[in-house]
Parts: structure tokens; C-alpha cells; sequence
């Protein structure tokens, strides 16, 4: 008896909070909120196509139209969750439109720390590219949002340092000593700052690029 192979299939599974954007997909949503906001009027998929293909090119100095599946997965983006955006977009007889006039992915928070941390990671990738003075300070409010900074991670490297050290027998010289418990109250002051930080709006990102 033979049994026929089902064929297998394929899932694709977006996880919440996880960003589907480089450099590109950012100017697509600031490009599209830009379009849509205010209400004052309706843009169909092919003017929508038009408008980030030439904000693109504005940005990378040469014109590639963007396609119409990156644009439809774009808006399914910024409708859902993944971002924080919960865009209110519609549709109707093929013309997209905010149904909250007053709506704009300008003012949402940033409230995810995960998701701060692979910002981070986006936008110091683009320091080469990105010329912006504000740019170093919108990382500093992510990395102070998030609690990662240099002073800590250089605390954490040389407690592990300590440690090893401990482990191996050695004794800690006195300046040592005085250093790590100087970089431990360094750690007590971030920690208790972190309590009443605020968060970043997506506003403060896209200013940016």
C-alpha cells in the first residue's frame, strides 16, 4: 500500500514586538503617517507606492520603486501590535485613510525595552550614514530606557574579572577594590534612575533619519 506525502507546509510566525524594519521599512511608516494623518484626504495603494519610492530616493540618492506587497505588508505592520503603532488605517474602495484624523505614529511611546534595544542597535548602524546631531542623544535616552550603557557594561566586565580572579586564588589589590565599590555605586545610581525614566516616542526616532 502506498500513503502519499502530504506536502508540507510553511508557517510564518511574527512575533510580538520583534522589528521587521531596517533604515528602508522606517521611512516607509514615517512616509505613509505622513501621508494618511489629518485626514485631509484618501491615497490608494499606487500613490502610497509613489510616495515612499520617492522619499526613498530622497534618502539613498537613486530612484527604485518600491513594490506593492512591501507597502500592503508596511500597513499591516503599522495596524498591528508589533511596533506599538495600532494604526488605525482603513480602506474604502480602494483608498487608504486614518479613521482617527488625529492619529500619527509620531506620538507613540516607546515603551518596550526590547524592542528600544534593537533600535539601538538599527541606529548605531547608522551613524556612518546618518548625519544628525541628534542622534547620539536619542541613543542615550534608548540606552538609559533600556538601563544598558558603557559604565555598566564595563562594571559588569570587571566583576566577572573579579570573580575569575577569586576563583583562581588571587587577592584583589586595594586600588582594585577601591574602583569596583566606586563603579558599584555608579550601578546603585543608574538602577535607581531607571525607576523614573520616561519613555521614548517613535516621534524622536523618525526626526531622525
Amino acid at each position: 500500500m502506498q500513503i502519499k506525502a502530504k506536502p508540507l507546509q510553511s508557517f510564518c510566525i511574527m512575533k510580538k514586538n520583534i522589528m521587521p524594519a531596517n533604515l528602508n521599512a522606517l521611512i516607509r511608516y514615517k512616509t505613509i503617517n505622513s501621508c494618511l494623518q489629518g485626514g485631509r484626504r484618501k491615497w490608494s495603494i499606487d500613490e502610497l507606492i509613489a510616495a515612499c519610492s520617492d522619499a526613498l530616493a530622497e534618502s539613498r540618492g537613486r530612484y527604485e520603486s518600491v513594490s506593492e506587497r512591501t507597502i500592503r505588508d508596511d500597513i499591516r505592520v503599522m495596524r498591528s501590535d508589533i511596533l506599538g503603532f495600532n494604526a488605525p488605517i482603513e480602506q474604502k474602495k480602494g483608498l487608504y485613510f486614518y479613521s482617527d484624523p488625529g492619529y500619527s505614529i509620531m506620538t507613540i511611546s516607546i515603551s518596550d525595552s526590547g524592542l528600544a534595544m534593537q533600535i539601538i542597535n538599527l541606529l548605531s548602524e547608522l551613524r556612518t550614514t546618518v548625519n544628525h546631531p541628534g542622534l547620539e542623544t536619542i541613543l542615550e535616552k534608548l540606552r538609559h530606557m533600556t538601563g544598558w550603557n558603557e559604565v555598566a557594561e564595563e562594571s559588569r566586565l570587571s566583576k566577572k574579572s573579579v570573580k575569575e580572579s577569586a576563583s583562581l586564588g588571587q587577592s584583589m589589590p586595594a586600588p582594585a577594590k577601591a574602583e569596583e565599590a566606586e563603579k558599584d555605586q555608579v550601578m546603585s545610581d543608574i538602577n535607581f534612575s531607571l525607576l523614573s525614566r520616561d519613555d521614548v516616542a517613535w516621534g524622536e526616532v523618525f526626526q531622525i533619519l
